[in-house]
């Protein structure tokens, strides 16, 4: 049953998604699915602020005050001076004092004094003066590498500061006191001397000049400091973790949702109301070859989890009597169909069933290429009529008389030109002539969203089986996969999903795990003959076979 989705194609009952969860348990997916990006960014931005702490020139700060005090703007003395005189806003006063600090001339005999060799501008950069709230004082913090160095600084600005204010007051007290001599000096003798006389004038100047400027003192000299103000460890290594959660969480959730490929069940849940039939293995040692694989060369977790597949294909049946056919298709390449289609044929074989093995996938054949056999006659013959199938099928010597092969015509080699066979009416015909011979026909297809070759044998198999990988399923493929089906009438029995963890040293299994930088002892014995060995993944298939075969058959 399908419905309309608008002007789209129809969507299937199985395609319809479940519930969503709340969002809290998808974001907890998340950080358990990235949680090694997460640690990696982490331990990177910690590492670095570590390596930031270790070899960063330590910086300190000294800091010393100058007190500023404004003349009154009455006193006729001082008419005329350049001094800091009191205005209705004592902030500018400060203000002003600060800006006398911060200029080329100081700076200058700043580096006089210290005998540096920085220029004026690179040593402003190393100070900033910044005026006291509510209060008539300027503080002067300059930073160096040493504790020394920082306290020179601070206490040579303030006091090239005070000099050069000094240094220009007393220029223009010299012209005042010239100026005011000669006037006292044209006065009539006897003339009587008041606060306003020139000749009290006089005085208050030449007094004024033997001191400093009135108006500006080194209120506090700065002391070295005992410790610097940067870097700050353990400010700095707090601010490579929060970096490395912040960047970690960032980089794991936008990889989520911009990541294209299968990462977990939930995906296929949210997308399909189909089951999974089962949950095979990360590949571990032979496993890890490329190529399909048989029983022989699998580790017992995965044998165990193509045993579980066969036993839920065959409770699948229900109440049905009669041979089945079973097509084992998948989105894309190298995903695992091949090797599940294999293997399933395989178990199926050894439980005591008559298994026809099928090869469709006509463009790349790779099942005669991973059992050893080859045929001269095949599935191309059998389609244009050039053989029979009885006469084409080959017994597989892995696994005795029960498990048949019909293999595409010189397997291992690109055989494209075949496709357009699988569309003739002998195709569907084929499924039933197996059928008659057998008990179970597995069919190998080819990914049928990249290809489309194998279409009418899905329509006419009893059961469709799709093989994901995790990490390598593309959801797009998927999703097409899905529809294409959808649009044919063609309902999935359900997902092989390949690709979960390992189970570890406690997983009920017959056999132990290899000891590390062993691998999985090959279970086939020399001759072709299906004489597994004892404790062989493949044994236990035989050994178990005789209480199933009533079931499967």
């Amino acid at each position: 049953m399908s419905t309309s989705n608008g002007s789209g194609p129809p969507v299937a009952a199985w395609q319809r998604p479940r519930e969503e969860d709340y969002p809290l348990s998808r974001y907890a997916e998340t950080l358990r699915e990235r949680l090694g990006l997460i640690l990696a960014v982490l331990l990177l931005t910690t590492a670095a602020a570590l390596v930031y702490v270790v070899v960063a020139e330590k910086v300190y700060e000294a800091e010393t005050e100058l007190l500023v005090t404004p003349i009154s703007s009455d006193d006729p003395a001082l008419a005329g001076l350049g001094v800091i005189r009191e205005s209705s806003d004592p902030t500018r006063d400060v203000e002003t004092a600060a800006q006398l600090v911060t200029n080329v001339d100081v700076a200058r005999r700043v580096a006089r004094g210290l005998g540096l060799s920085d220029s004026p501008s690179e040593l402003l950069e190393r100070v900033a003066v910044e005026p006291v709230a509510q209060s008539n004082v300027v503080t002067i913090t300059a930073e160096a590498d040493s504790p020394e160095r920082a306290a020179a600084l601070a206490n040579g600005f303030a006091s090239a500061t005070v000099a050069d204010r000094t240094e220009q007051l007393r220029g223009q007290l010299d012209s005042s006191i010239a100026r005011l001599r000669r006037t006292v000096r044209d006065l009539p003798r006897g003339q009587t001397t008041t606060d306003q006389s020139p000749a009290s004038q006089l005085a208050a100047l030449e007094a004024l000049r033997g001191g400093d400027d009135p108006t500006i003192s080194v209120e506090t000299a700065a002391e070295a400091p005992t410790e610097p103000v940067r870097p700050k460890p353990l400010l700095s290594i707090a601010a490579g973790v929060l970096a490395g959660l912040v960047l970690g969480l960032g980089a794991a959730f936008g990889l989520q949702v911009l990541d294209p490929r299968l990462r977990r069940e939930k995906q296929l849940r949210d997308l399909y109301n189909l089951p999974i039939l089962a949950r095979v293995p990360n590949a571990a040692g032979p496993m890890q070859q490329s190529g399909p694989l048989t029983l022989q060369r699998l580790g017992p977790p995965a044998a165990e989890a193509y045993r579980t597949l066969r036993a839920t294909i065959a409770a699948s049946r229900g109440g049905r009597t009669g041979p089945r056919s079973i097509l084992v298709t998948s989105a894309s390449r190298s995903e695992g169909k091949t090797t599940t289609a294999i293997n399933l044929a395989a178990s199926l074989a050894l439980a005591g069933n008559r298994v026809i093995l099928i090869e469709a996938d006509l463009r790349r054949p790779a099942v005669g290429e991973a059992l050893g056999e080859s045929a001269e006659l095949g599935t191309g013959s059998v389609l244009v009529e050039q053989s029979a199938l009885e006469e084409s099928l080959i017994t597989a010597n892995a696994y005795g008389k029960y498990l048949r092969l019909l293999l595409a015509e010189g397997s291992g080699y690109a055989s494209g030109w075949m496709a357009d066979h699988l569309f003739l009416p002998n195709a569907r015909q084929l499924i039933d002539h197996a059928k008659a011979l057998a008990d179970y026909v597995v069919i190998d297809s080819p990914p049928l969203s990249e290809v489309i070759d194998a279409l009418p044998l899905a329509q006419k198999a009893d059961e469709v089986v799709v093989v994901v990988r995790r990490a390598k399923t593309h959801l797009t493929k998927l999703i097409q996969l899905g529809e294409l089906l959808a649009r044919h009438g063609v309902t999935p029995t359900g997902f092989v999903f390949v690709g979960v963890k390992t189970p570890g040293k406690t997983g009920y299994y017959y056999a132990p795990e290899p000891a590390r930088g062993k691998k999985w002892r090959s279970q086939t014995p020399k001759g072709g003959s299906p004489a597994p060995a004892r404790g062989s993944s493949a044994a236990r298939a035989v050994s178990v076979g005789q209480d199933d075969a009533r079931s499967t058959r």
